[in-house]
């Protein structure tokens, strides 16, 4: 659920939507192959692109179970090793019944605990989700919410600013197109259960600002995946149902479908505790085991335990349109709508359905949704199509992250193959190509807090054309080529994976979607990108290790000049001296990674925060000085002209920190 990890992004932990049906529209609207209409009427069926999509071999499927356990023990085998895997717990599911369940590696390697399917407790970070979103759909079958009314109606403890005309609806907030910025360092999470907060305290202390405009169905690069909309939609079940939002879940979904063994609770309760397994991370050739993550100040979103069997009822549930042998957890009409096609933010990639976000792999739509929090990652896809699911968490972060992402390619391309046409580049085309050019950043981020810096920064995507009329993509920790196979749409050289621009009202590329539906790209200003930033920030450092050495060197010198020019050249040296130590400051903080500063922001942080409010003042009275050291003439025109350049870009350089919210203390 934690971003992941910025560490583990190149999975994307997944985030994934959920819309809810316009009331007016007949189920029968929509199908299992992907059709769907917006509220407006508008059309978002996915669509093939012949000559480019990958077309799936007949007799497709699972075999045996004994097949499936060899192909399942070669993979995790190998990716244990390579990867460096503590555990890793499975199950797949198949016409209504637990096909395959099996643990490997341990749950807590020191005690020498194996991991067991059905008794070892797993953290499928944002996967938990899917329940928010079932207690959700269930009240809105029993007549208790509105997917369209103003979210404020349900919220007794607080409510949200009126920042745009249009009110946040769940359906908004299903979809992740409320307009929320996203962030959680310093908050997320905490080390203990002394850090707890009530679900309502935590939101109203923790509100994200609404940086857009809400969002519709079609409307590209809208939307913007967010733990916070997802925690709040956990109250309003609260709120609605009486209930606090874990003994909801458990009452009305865990009982219902035998899942004894999961729950939302923090800390765990006391006879599930035992059977938790230890989350890891190798480090310098071991594993080394780490606490466990409290979630629970944003519990709906991300706090879940469970076991790999449990989720192979839940899976069940929802392949059988919402039943679990004779018990109903969702109306079949309510449970098909959750799984239809109802957001999309372009007609060729994937889009998502009420919460379940949508892949499609190798000509074949999966739907469900993937999970990480710092030491667990997980995936869990259902194919309606041949009735079956699977579920794979490992609890190991690190590249372990990896595992179970590249597990769902690896059992789609075993079971349910395709052959793969082959593209052509067009060089004469090299030229057209160039307006997408440029870099791209997720809309997922923090826009007006301290952490923008690092949820931003470190996330972007390069775009440029090749001489043989290819597109290069460049980010998240991986290279590939893509080959335009329809108007602004791409496709992977080597895989069916897409990726299509927008445009703005004056038709310009403005965003590219197609690595997550909730997960689309806005285009950079050059201005605003991390290369820019990092040119700027060198340039500053060597005018200001300048300034220190003009400082140091002329110091005696400098007791013969009037007030102004022996200030000016001393407030500079100092200036620089502060802006030197902050950034040094900023460096420790996230030299780690995020792993702890998703609890809390250390020391070095906070003092990085207040030298840049001396910085300030130290720049104001520097602009003051070099208009006297012009005016009375200090120095030689050689020496103003160097301090008038370092004054320019200590200005600069508070530009830098205000940009990326780095001067003063704005906390999530």
């Amino acid at each position: 659920m934690t971003s992941e990890s910025i560490t583990s992004w190149a999975k994307i932990q997944l985030f994934f939507l959920i819309l809810v049906t316009w009331l007016a529209l007949p189920a029968t609207a929509q199908d299992a192959a992907g059709k769907g209409f917006a509220g407006d009427g508008t059309e978002i069926s996915y669509r093939t692109i012949p000559g480019a999509s990958p077309v799936p071999r007949e007799g497709a499927g699972l075999t045996t179970v004994e097949d499936l356990e060899s192909f399942i023990d070669g993979f995790v085998a190998a990716q244990m090793e390579v990867r460096k895997v503590a555990g890793v717990t499975v199950s797949v599911v198949k016409d209504g019944e637990l096909w395959f369940a099996k643990g490997y590696g341990h749950a807590d390697i020191e005690r020498g605990v194996p991991v067991d399917p059905k008794q070892t407790l797993f953290r499928p970070g944002s996967t938990s989700k899917l329940f928010t979103w079932t207690a959700v759909m269930q009240l809105v079958e029993q007549g208790k919410l509105d997917l369209d009314a103003d979210v404020n109606q349900y919220i007794t403890q607080f409510q949200i600013p009126a920042t745009f005309p249009e009110p946040v609806t769940l359906r908004h907030i299903m979809t992740h197109t409320a307009g929320f910025e996203d962030g959680g360092l310093g908050y997320l999470m905490e080390a203990s259960e002394e850090g707890l907060l009530p679900l309502a305290k935590a939101l109203e202390d923790h509100m994200p600002e609404r940086v857009r405009p809400v969002g519709h169905a079609t409307a590209g690069i809208s939307s913007s995946y967010s733990n916070w909309a997802t925690a709040l939609a956990g109250l309003i079940v609260a709120n609605v149902s009486g209930m606090p939002f874990d003994e909801y879940v458990a009452e009305h979904i865990f009982r219902p479908l035998g899942m004894t063994s999961t729950t939302f609770a923090e800390p765990l309760p006391e006879d599930l505790a035992p059977r938790m397994s230890r989350g890891y991370m190798y480090e310098n050739g071991i594993f080394v085991a780490k606490d466990f993550e409290f979630i629970h100040n944003f519990g709906p979103a991300g706090s879940m335990s469970t076991t790999a069997v449990d989720m192979a009822n839940f899976m069940i549930a929802h392949l059988n349109d919402g039943a679990l042998g004779d018990v109903r957890i969702l109306g079949q009409e309510t449970a098909q709508l959750m799984h239809s096609r109802i957001y999309s933010p372009n007609p060729h990639v994937a889009g998502s359905g009420l919460g379940f976000y949508e892949e499609y792999v190798n000509g074949h739509r999966l739907i469900g949704h993937g999970g990480d929090t710092l030491y667990f990652h997980t995936e869990m896809l259902l194919l309606p199509e041949a009735n079956v699911g699977f579920f794979m968490s490992v609890n190991t972060g690190g590249e372990a992250a990896s595992v179970p992402r590249d597990f769902v390619r690896a059992f789609m391309d075993r079971y349910f193959p395709a052959e793969l046409p082959q593209l052509q580049a067009k060089a004469d085309k090299a030229q057209d190509l160039a307006k997408y050019a440029g870099t791209y950043r997720p809309t997922r981020h923090a826009y007006t807090t301290n952490d923008k810096l690092l949820t931003a920064m470190f996330s972007e995507l390069k775009v440029a054309p090749t001489p043989e009329g290819r597109l290069v993509a460049a980010g998240l920790g991986e290279v590939h080529q893509y080959v335009e196979v329809a108007p602004g749409v791409f496709r992977r050289v080597d895989r069916d994976d897409i990726l299509a621009f927008t445009t703005g009202e004056d038709g310009a590329v403005n965003g590219l979607v197609g690595v997550f539906s909730f997960m689309p790209f806005y285009k950079l200003a050059w201005y605003d990108t991390s290369s820019f930033h990092m040119v700027l920030v060198g340039v500053a450092v060597l005018f200001f290790v300048v300034a220190i050495v003009a400082m140091l060197r002329n110091w005696k010198r400098d007791r013969a000049l009037e007030r102004n020019g022996r200030l000016a050249r001393r407030n500079l040296g100092l200036l620089a001296v502060v802006n030197i130590v902050t950034l040094a400051l900023l460096a420790l903080t996230f030299s780690g990674g995020i792993a702890e500063l998703m609890f809390a922001w250390p020391a070095s942080f906070k003092l990085a925060l207040t030298l840049s409010l001396v910085a300030v003042a130290l720049t104001i009275v520097a602009l003051v000085l070099l208009f006297f050291v012009w005016r009375e003439r200090h120095f030689s025109r050689w020496s103003r002209i160097w301090h008038t350049a370092g004054v320019v870009m200590a200005v600069a350089f508070l530009w830098f920190l205000n940009h990326w919210n780095l001067i003063g203390y704005k906390f999530g």
